[in-house]
């Protein structure tokens, strides 16, 4: 078979496994059920859904490593976690390390901040963020000094927030942390909701009491002023609350955190991220003509953060350990109604950078800052300065792009069966054997490499 035409079918035939994943069940049976799952249990059971079985080892290994480290498993990890699959076990261990606040830092800075702006730096708001999730501090007071902060953003990290937007920060504010499209009023009363124009520039007045003074080259400094308005034209949050004091980004961030809005939207983003899917989707809409696809399990979970304080590993704990999470994945038209009530694991593509640092890898390469950091931009092109507040959406596979910064590839196993474990964590099938029979180890690298089932988290 000609390579062309050989590499073609390779990526056919690994797209169609990813499209009806391996079937399997979990080694040690099923995970017990958890609140989660009895919630979800009377969903389908209205919908006379039934839900896919429960992922195997070697799938929960790739995926939970990947959502929470950011790349997939070494091969020693796999060989470890097979002789003792112990699912709870690896949470925690991957909770603990120094890449999962590393990989969260970086992940929320581009939910927050995205990746380019002149008027204010990302970097020091990176370092932060990864700071607060090595802390395990809780999230509502990771937002409370996102939106209070003043000083240089040089030394700053949380003052990047909101001198990344200069214009009606309220934009960003409503749909990062309400899920509510603000801006939607911004001319005229939203189409979809009841939020009025009036909402949308008395919410935004909370932040019109500050002021951005340059220092020097790249570092502004933001700072409080006394707000001089009559009091027909104060500031007012959206449940109709309004300050009492002339501190109003502190009495904002009060009402924010402690309104059940913040509760959901933090609980729905947490759940998007390990399931693909807001419970409320798309996470930044949320709307009357867009409700909670499960409102039971919504409701539930926010009940679960507040009474948690918020505590981002303990989200995570609860999550990970549902049977939801750990379901199978399709990617099969039909399978929509179980994606969206979550009886079937929705298939997200890799951001660049999981991209770059599973297949460093997959290849024993180096991993180098520059070279990621030029990767990214290659591949966002004009998108750099777009929103990310839904990370997952899907835009487009890397694969083309990968194949003019990562060729050719030099295998790094000596076995075909090696091969496919590193780049995909699990033994090839014997047609595949067979299909790489007449390859080189080189040319099969190549192919896993750049096949749908490395570029997806499955």
């Amino acid at each position: 078979m000609h390579p062309e035409a050989w590499y073609k079918f390779m990526q056919h035939r690994l797209s169609t496994l990813l499209i009806v994943l391996m079937t399997g069940f979990a080694s040690a049976g099923e995970p017990i059920p958890t609140p989660v799952d009895s919630i979800l249990t009377s969903a389908w059971a209205e919908k006379n859904v039934q839900p896919v079985p429960i992922c195997n080892d070697e799938q929960y290994l790739r995926r939970i490593t990947l959502d929470l480290a950011g790349r997939i498993a070494t091969v020693e990890e796999r060989t470890a976690f097979l002789e003792n699959p112990d699912r709870q076990g690896l949470i925690e261990r991957l909770l603990s390390s120094t890449e999962f606040p590393a990989f969260w830092g970086e992940l929320w800075t581009t939910h927050l901040f995205g990746y380019e702006a002149d008027n204010a730096d990302r970097d020091t708001l990176a370092q932060w963020l990864q700071a607060q999730f090595r802390t395990n501090r809780p999230y509502d007071q990771i937002v409370e000094e996102l939106l209070t902060s003043t000083g240089e953003s040089a030394f700053n990290g949380p003052v990047n927030f909101l001198l990344r937007y200069p214009d009606e920060p309220v934009v960003k504010v409503s749909r990062a942390f309400l899920g509510v499209r603000l801006d939607c009023a911004r001319c005229h009363d939203h189409p979809f909701d009841r939020w009025t124009q009036a909402d949308f520039k008395r919410m935004n007045r909370f932040f019109e009491a500050t002021e951005r003074q340059d220092v020097s080259a790249r570092n502004v400094r933001l700072v409080d002023v006394v707000p001089d308005v009559n009091a027909d034209d104060r500031p007012r949050f959206l449940t109709g609350a309004e300050p009492r004091t002339t501190r109003w980004r502190a009495e904002f961030a009060l009402f924010l955190t402690r309104s059940r809005p913040f509760a959901r939207n933090f609980v729905n983003r947490m759940w998007y991220h390990f399931l693909g899917r807001g419970i409320v989707h798309p996470v930044d809409d949320v709307n009357v003509s867009n409700p909670a696809v499960v409102p039971a399990l919504l409701e539930a979970l926010a009940d679960a953060a507040r009474s948690q304080k918020f505590d981002v590993r303990q989200m995570i704990r609860l999550i990970c350990s549902s049977q939801a999470y750990q379901r199978e994945s399709s990617a099969v038209k039909e399978d929509a109604l179980r994606q969206q009530l979550f009886a079937v694991r929705t298939i997200k593509p890799l951001t660049p950078e999981q991209w770059y640092a599973s297949m460093c890898i997959a290849t024993t390469r180096t991993a180098k800052t520059e070279e990621r950091n030029e990767l990214v931009r290659t591949f966002l092109g004009d998108d750099l300065n777009s929103d990310y507040s839904a990370t997952w959406d899907y835009r487009e596979t890397v694969q083309g792009l990968m194949s003019r910064l990562v060729d050719p590839v030099k295998s790094p196993a000596r076995s075909v069966e090696e091969l496919f474990v590193r780049f995909l964590g699990r033994m090839p099938t014997s047609e595949e054997l067979e299909n790489c029979s007449d390859r080189s180890l080189d040319e099969v690298s190549f192919a896993l490499l750049h096949s749908s089932e490395f570029a997806f988290n499955h």
